[in-house]
């Protein structure tokens, strides 16, 4: 590199590590008296706890006296509570300062007195002599004795005003020295700083005709990824689509054809159950056949199901999201609530199937890795679309394990969603559960 370069670099380096040190000093001393001002701070609202214990210990003996109510002596105690708890912490904060120490020594010495005074002022009234009691409070001892702390706790205050406020303005003269030296140091980096942007613009030119190449090749880069991105968002859709097509055609072709198979074959057992009446063994066998294709048809109840859910054409999202969060939740004994909204009517077959697969998979999510004992479904109509919301109680999404099991699941769902010009959002909260929110825009307003 040539002396023209890292000549003024040394310099500048020099300056900046001179006024590093310089300002690092200063901060020191910015610390030790931010310290003592909080410090001062601290002490003074300490002072303004103190006195208001003072009044508070004050108003529970006078509104006794006054009133002989026992909810007032209630408080008294309380209000010495606070006040010797106030002292120890007075005495800590004026550990280093003697002066203040001495003169909150001499106002302890007065509280001591005042509380006496209280003390056997109620004491008299305890008694029942409630004259006497108030015959003493006002012979003003007591008055007298907090007029003496509270001049006394103005003066404490007073100083420590006195110094948070010379604290301050030494700070503030740190800080404009402080500012002056930055204000140097940055004046002389720039004027080094422009001498080598001088020096290096001619090279910069150089590099002009390299950085445009590498800007539409990056551009050209950038181009292709949103491309094949695009094309890989339309093949997933497409595949999708695709499979929900197969499945409902493998679903009708197992209805049709396993229908017209397994129902006359029961028709015939029926017929022949009832010839076989007088025979014991050969009635059990029937009974058994019965038995196996009564399964049967179940199962290809449920495979069909799996593949294209009946109700879903028939009567729309509402009644199968229900029919399954409910069959599938019961099968897993967990506990669900449904929160339909009467505003969702059908909708397109493709959005339909859509959300029940979404629906779908974020149970089976629940039921997998969510150890929850609650699910609650919302299926509604809002302004911005419709709106989807699955939830649970289980152990959050949080978890970076579970998220790493479900995280297949989750791609497959947020695929589908923005296959359908929908989002999702997944929020959880580790020990509190999941929600799932599915908002797809819809052409028309809700009606009302």
């Amino acid at each position: 590199m040539p002396a023209k370069y890292w000549l003024p670099l040394i310099v500048a380096v020099a300056v900046s590590t001179a006024m590093f040190l310089v300002t690092e000093m200063s901060y020191r001393s910015f610390a030790d008296t931010r310290a003592e001002v909080s410090r001062g701070v601290v002490l003074q609202s300490r002072l303004l706890e103190f006195e208001k214990s003072l009044v508070d210990a004050e108003t529970s003996q006078r509104g006794y006296l006054i009133t002989g109510r026992e909810d007032f002596l209630e408080r008294f105690p309380k209000a010495l509570e606070r006040l010797r708890w106030l002292q120890a912490d007075l005495r800590d904060l004026m550990a280093d300062d003697r002066e203040v120490r001495e003169q909150f020594s001499d106002i302890n010495g007065l509280v001591a007195l005042w509380i006496s005074a209280m003390n056997e002022s109620i004491g008299l009234a305890h008694s029942g002599d409630f004259k006497g009691a108030i015959a003493l409070l006002g012979a003003g001892e007591g008055e007298s004795l907090m007029n003496r702390i509270r001049a006394a706790l103005q003066s404490i205050n007073a100083l420590v005003a006195s110094r948070i406020q010379d604290r301050s303005n030494t700070w503030q003269k740190s800080v404009d020295t402080s500012r002056t030296g930055v204000t140097i140091v940055v004046a002389v980096n720039l004027a080094l700083i422009a001498i080598t942007a001088l020096l290096l613009l001619r090279d910069k030119r150089r590099a002009i005709e390299t950085m445009d190449l590498k800007a539409t090749y990056t551009a050209q880069l950038e181009r292709d990824v949103e491309s094949r991105t695009r094309e890989l968002s339309s093949l997933s859709a497409y595949l999708q689509s695709s499979t929900e097509q197969e499945k409902a055609a493998l679903a009708r072709e197992l209805h049709d054809e396993l229908g017209g198979i397994l129902t006359p074959a029961k028709m015939d057992l029926s017929w022949l159950q009832e010839r076989l009446a007088a025979d014991p063994q050969g009635e059990e066998r029937v009974r058994r056949l019965t038995k196996l294709i009564d399964e049967g048809i179940d199962m290809k109840r449920r495979i069909i199901e799996d593949l294209r859910p009946s109700l879903l054409d028939h009567l729309g999202l509402k009644a199968a999201l229900q029919w399954n969060v409910e069959e599938t939740c019961k099968a897993a004994s967990l506990e669900c609530h449904f929160r339909l909204s009467d505003l969702v009517q059908r909708l397109p077959p493709d959005l339909e199937i859509a959300l029940y697969r979404v629906a779908q998979e974020c149970v089976t999510n629940v039921i997998k890795h969510a150890k929850a004992t609650l699910v609650e479904l919302t299926l509604e109509r809002t302004a911005p679309g419709l709106l989807l919301v699955i939830a649970d109680n289980g152990v959050g999404i949080g978890d970076t394990g579970a998220f790493k099991r479900m995280s297949h699941g989750l791609v497959g769902m947020r695929h589908r969603v923005h296959s359908i010009g929908g989002t999702i959002e997944i929020r959880g909260t580790p020990g509190k559960g999941t929600v799932i929110n599915v908002c797809v825009p819809l052409e028309s307003p809700p009606s009302s």
